[in-house]
C-alpha cells in the first residue's frame, strides 16, 4: 500500500552537505556527553554560530575572552542591604516609631501562638 505522505526532511538552514551533517551531528552529541548541564539546543546554536563565522572572529572571541563577561541581561549577583535611609516627600529623613523595631510581627505572632499553647 503506498501513501502520498512525503517522508520528514529535518531542515537545513545553513545548507550543510550530508558529511558536514554527519560532523555535526557527531559533534554536538560530543558537546552534550562533555557539557550535560548546557541545554542541547544551546550546543546546536553555539556549534552553527561558530561553524559559520570567520576563523578570525573566533579566534578573536576566544583570545579577548569576549563570551566569558556576563551577558547584557544577566542578572546582577544577590548582596546584603547593611543600611537605608528613607525620606519624606519634603527631603526630610523618615524616623521609624520605636515600637515598629522592637520585633516583627512574624515574632510577635510566633510568641503569641507559644502563649496560648501554654496555657
Amino acid at each position: 500500500m503506498e501513501t502520498d505522505l512525503p517522508r520528514y526532511e529535518a531542515p537545513n538552514p545553513y545548507n550543510y552537505t550530508k558529511v558536514q551533517l554527519a560532523k555535526r551531528t557527531r559533534d554536538i552529541k560530543a558537546m552534550i556527553k562533555d557539557f550535560p548541564s548546557v541545554a542541547p539546543m544551546w550546543c546546536e546554536w553555539i556549534y552553527d554560530v561558530i561553524e559559520n563565522m570567520p576563523q578570525e572572529e573566533v579566534e578573536a572571541i576566544i583570545n579577548e575572552g569576549t563570551w566569558e563577561a556576563p551577558g547584557k541581561f544577566a542578572k546582577a549577583p544577590g548582596g546584603v542591604l547593611n543600611t537605608v535611609e528613607c525620606f519624606n516627600e519634603d527631603g526630610t529623613p523618615y524616623v521609624f516609631p520605636t515600637e515598629s523595631l522592637a520585633l516583627p510581627s512574624a515574632l510577635q505572632s510566633y510568641e503569641q501562638i507559644e502563649t496560648i499553647k501554654a496555657n
